[in-house]
């Protein structure tokens, strides 16, 4: 069980010592890089993931290219968490490599982490999609945690319809839930079995429980400037850097 933080001072609080930070870029040095750099601002060191190559074995059930690089991305997050929980820390986060993070994140992670405890969290959303401010009337958006305006953001529970993992915090025995559950197999399995959620991570790695909220304003926003097949695909990621986005509060 996790150990209550209600007296850690977050002033004199590490949370690095009970965190590790993931990112998965594939093949890309220059994102990688600007990802680390953005990170060693608050003092965060930054794991760099370079992807799941399209000859993984994990991937050699198809040969659609579409199919195999939205796996790579779901196997990609799943490598972080393996080796977060490796690490024996108790929080663990993977990011993309496209997203612009908040200069708070580390200021505010002491109380991030305490109300993460309070709630009793296995995921929380610090950055996803959306073209809409969060209100807790929408459906399925209600509040996870007491409202308190002084506070600057609120946590909000979120639908299976909330897509985004531009940034999100895992406790350990979630962690170890995802990597019992999306096995090296697994892909190869839901594509035969339909009822399986899909290998895709905004389906499946942020959806296999209820105890799970996002924060708003959000702390990482994706910077939509990312290549898409689908030109409403692309709209929706552009949109939802416009909407979040606030020039001077990132990194």
């Amino acid at each position: 069980m996790t150990e209550p933080t209600q007296d850690r001072d977050q002033f004199t609080y590490d949370f690095r010592n009970d965190c590790e930070f993931y990112c998965v870029s594939y093949n890309s040095p220059e994102r990688a890089c600007q990802m680390t750099e953005r990170f060693a601002k608050m003092d965060i060191s930054l794991n760099i993931h370079t992807g799941v190559q399209m000859d993984d074995p994990r991937l050699a059930y198809t040969n659609d290219i579409q199919r195999k690089r939205v796996c790579s991305v779901f196997y990609g997050h799943i490598d972080n968490l393996t080796n977060f929980y490796k690490t024996g820390k108790k929080y663990g986060f993977t990011c993309e490599d496209d997203v612009h993070i908040h200069k708070d994140l580390a200021k505010r992670m002491p109380t991030i982490i305490r109300e993460f405890e309070e709630m009793k969290l296995d995921v929380l959303l610090l950055g996803y999609m959306t073209i809409a401010p969060i209100k807790d009337w929408w459906t399925g958006f209600h509040f996870k945690y007491p409202y308190d305006e002084s506070r600057g953001y609120q946590y909000h529970a979120y639908p299976d319809q909330q897509w985004g993992i531009h940034l999100a915090m895992f406790s350990r025995e979630y962690a170890k839930r995802i990597m019992d559950t999306f096995t090296a197999d697994y892909a190869e399995r839901a594509e035969r079995d339909k009822s399986l959620r899909p290998p895709n991570p905004d389906w499946s790695l942020t959806k296999l429980t209820t105890e799970r909220a996002l924060i708003y304003p959000m702390l990482a926003v994706e910077d939509g400037k990312g290549n898409y097949d689908h030109w409403g695909q692309g709209e929706y990621h552009r949109n939802s850097h416009t909407t979040n986005y606030v020039e001077g509060e990132f990194y």
